[in-house]
């Protein structure tokens, strides 16, 4: 029976607290954290310029990202770069031994392949202080690691011996470069979870100094392309 009459001044003093938590709106989905990217791009390493008819590969670079939002204004990401060419020299010329000075009938047959792959590591700070601004604008900064490889082969030959011999061609090089890079973003929301982005960055060689030193010992690069965010 006590229970009874106390439990009608308990629904009182607790309805105020119920009609409280009613009012307490729901939380908000959290924004997406993950994303990739996919671009075009060009840099003093990877010259889309460089490109000749015939090479046998793209005529434009291309960069794949992909990145982790740590904070609303701080992400992490990593962006791998690739280009190839495949090009061959064959051509035959006349030219006289110097020591007997007796024509010699020469022949070259080259394939020359070279390919590049740049992996970069960089933090996107976010400058624009309003999220819900369709263009914001990011400071890059980071590491860029760069590879280069060189393949020649094929077959070089000549009559000096009074018949014609060829010898085979096989050289192979290779050589790493890292670079401290660091720019400006801008990226444009085309959709809710979908972005057109353009990065412009300035590099410095840090594994050889004096590579670039007709430029200043800077070099550039650009990527532009669309990026997509997912996850939350």
């Amino acid at each position: 029976m006590l229970l009874l009459r106390l439990l009608p001044g308990a629904l009182l003093l607790a309805a105020p607290l119920l009609g409280h938590a009613q009012t307490v709106p729901a939380t908000t989905a959290a924004a997406p954290r993950f994303y990739v990217g996919l671009a075009a791009y060009t840099s003093y390493y990877q010259n889309a310029n460089s490109w000749r008819k015939g090479d046998g590969s793209l005529p434009v670079p291309l960069q794949l990202t992909a990145g982790y939002q740590l904070r609303p204004r701080l992400a992490l990401e990593l962006g791998v770069a690739y280009s190839g060419r495949t090009n061959r020299l064959a051509f035959s010329q006349a030219s006289v031994d110097g020591n007997t000075g007796a024509p010699v009938n020469q022949q070259f047959d080259i394939t020359r392949t070279l390919r590049t792959a740049s992996v970069s590591a960089l933090a996107r700070y976010t400058l624009t202080r309003q999220p819900a601004r369709r263009l914001q604008f990011d400071a890059l900064g980071g590491f860029t690691l760069l590879h280069n490889s060189y393949r020649y082969r094929g077959f070089q030959g000549d009559d000096r011996s009074g018949t014609f011999q060829t010898t085979p061609v096989d050289q192979r090089s290779a050589y790493n470069d890292l670079l401290l890079t660091a720019g400006l973003g801008l990226r444009y929301r085309l959709a809710p979870r979908l972005d057109l982005n353009f990065d412009l960055t300035a590099n410095r060689n840090l594994t050889s100094p004096s590579y670039s030193s007709h430029l200043g010992g800077l070099t550039g690069s650009a990527a532009l392309g669309l990026r997509y965010r997912f996850g939350k």
